[in-house]
């Protein structure tokens, strides 16, 4: 008889995905909030504060911003 572990296994990576789809965001060229959201991004994940990381990312993707016309 064997003995299984009782203990969990080592955690999974996955390779950046999770990262990618929380914080992942692009900031809009010349909107002034997105640059101050993207700033206060980039220090919440420096500090490990990643609840308020993904809140600024939260914020950069559902900014408004007008939308280009097509040439129709």
């Amino acid at each position: 008889m064997t003995n299984p572990p009782t203990y969990p296994q080592p955690a999974v990576e996955l390779a950046g995905f999770v990262e990618d789809y929380l914080y992942g965001c692009e900031p809009a060229a010349g909107c002034g909030v997105c640059a101050a959201l993207a700033k206060e991004l980039a220090g919440a994940r420096a500090a490990g504060v990643y609840s308020k990381a993904y809140d600024a990312a939260a914020e950069i993707r559902n900014h408004p911003h007008p939308r280009p016309r097509d040439g129709n």
